[in-house]
């Protein structure tokens, strides 16, 4: 396989994953050559192979464990819970363990030369000079981006309870609260009234209480505070 063709698999690998490409694009990929250099030797057939493809598979799981409970509601960040616009929620590659504070987390697929990758949360240790790097069992993948279970994890450790997880993008990392976190924004959600009429200002057209009116840049703009 020629390295165009190459890199053309993984970028729409990632663009499936971590949506809108055009923002996410920059951190995903710095992450990506990261880990080919680091783990797999250059080698991105390998990487695409042996993580990537695996990796797509877990991550896709997770989004759809986490989405489900809101189905029929339009996603104001489509790449929720993987990403929120440009900032990367599950990492591809480790962070700088020096940016971590007491409380914080982040997630990440991890590498396994021998297994397939696994999703792992890093948290400063207790001497704060290394890092703990906790391997999340896979029946937990269904219940990751809720607060139930934060709190259940912070239950089984002993320690300062973790409540931020990091985000990051090609040029700042995020400290964001959890409840942030798993707590998805919605475009237009219907308006209601009494006997299920539909309140006058809301003009689009309506398909099962779905907002069915085109997504707008403005929409998809907002920022986390």
């Amino acid at each position: 396989q020629d390295s165009e063709s190459l890199d053309g698999c993984i970028q729409s690998t990632l663009s499936a994953l971590y949506p809108p490409f055009e923002a996410t694009a920059a951190t995903v990929l710095c992450q990506v050559f990261d880990v080919v250099e680091k783990t797999y030797r250059g080698d991105g057939l390998h990487y695409l192979i042996d993580f990537l493809i695996p990796a797509k598979h877990i991550l896709q799981c997770i989004q759809q464990d986490a989405c489900a409970p809101y189905c029929g509601l339009l996603f104001r960040h489509a790449g929720w819970p993987l990403c929120i616009q440009e900032k990367i929620v599950i990492q591809l590659a480790s962070i700088d363990w020096r940016i971590l504070k007491p409380g914080d987390f982040y997630l990440q697929v991890v590498p396994s030369l021998k297994k397939p990758p696994r999703i792992v949360l890093k948290c400063l240790a207790k001497d704060q000079h290394n890092v703990d790097e906790v391997v999340i069992p896979e029946v937990s993948y269904t219940s990751i981006f809720t607060l139930e279970w934060l709190s259940t994890f912070n239950g089984e450790r002993m320690g300062i309870a973790l409540e931020n997880c990091l985000l990051t993008t090609d040029e700042k990392i995020f400290r964001v609260p959890w409840d942030k976190v798993v707590n998805p924004e919605f475009i237009n959600k219907p308006k209601i009234i009494e006997n299920n009429i539909i309140s006058p200002e809301l003009n689009e057209a309506l398909v099962n209480g779905v907002c069915m009116s085109p997504v707008t840049q403005e929409n998809l703009s907002s920022d986390l505070e």
